[in-house]
């Protein structure tokens, strides 16, 4: 019996070492971009996604636009979702932090049987928001700074 004891002990100390070897964490992935380095850039390929935070969320019938924020790449996107069963458009449109006239990128069409896009990031202390269109992308159906439903589309609020 000791012998067996000891076999199993041994057997329990070799499992709790492997645990251990199998638990060490891996450093966490490192983003792409900080800034205005992630301006165009997509969320999902350089790795910003994984710490966003929604900001705003604007919803209509089959229709759903949210704005988020990674805090780790200080860049913001839209993330649009649709189940309409017409082509719409998704950019996110800024201001350029040191002035100058509303910009966009776009992530040009959501079509139909599609069921989400996230816009290109807009890097570091722009104000920004992310809108669908109906007219293409650059059709920012709602120009005035602070309206979020235009004729033609949808936006959540400026950021």
């Amino acid at each position: 019996m000791p012998r067996r004891r000891r076999l199993l002990s041994c057997l329990a100390a070799l499992a709790l070492a492997g645990g251990c070897v199998l638990t060490v964490s891996t450093p966490a992935s490192a983003v792409g971009c900080q800034g205005s380095a992630c301006d165009g850039a997509s969320p999902v390929t350089m790795g910003c996604d994984g710490d966003a935070r929604l900001l705003d969320e604007v919803d209509a019938t089959n229709l759903s636009v949210r704005f988020y924020h990674s805090p780790t790449c200080d860049a913001s996107w839209a993330y649009v979702t649709s189940a309409l069963d017409s082509t719409i458009a998704v950019d996110i449109y800024y201001l350029p932090q040191f002035g100058g006239t509303e910009a966009y990128y776009t992530a040009d069409y959501l079509n139909p049987g599609d069921v989400a896009k996230p816009t290109p990031m807009v890097g570091g202390n722009a104000q920004a928001k992310g809108c669908t269109e109906d007219d293409g992308p650059g059709a920012d159906p709602a120009p005035e700074v602070w309206q979020q439903e235009g004729d033609h589309g949808l936006c959540t609020a400026w950021h």
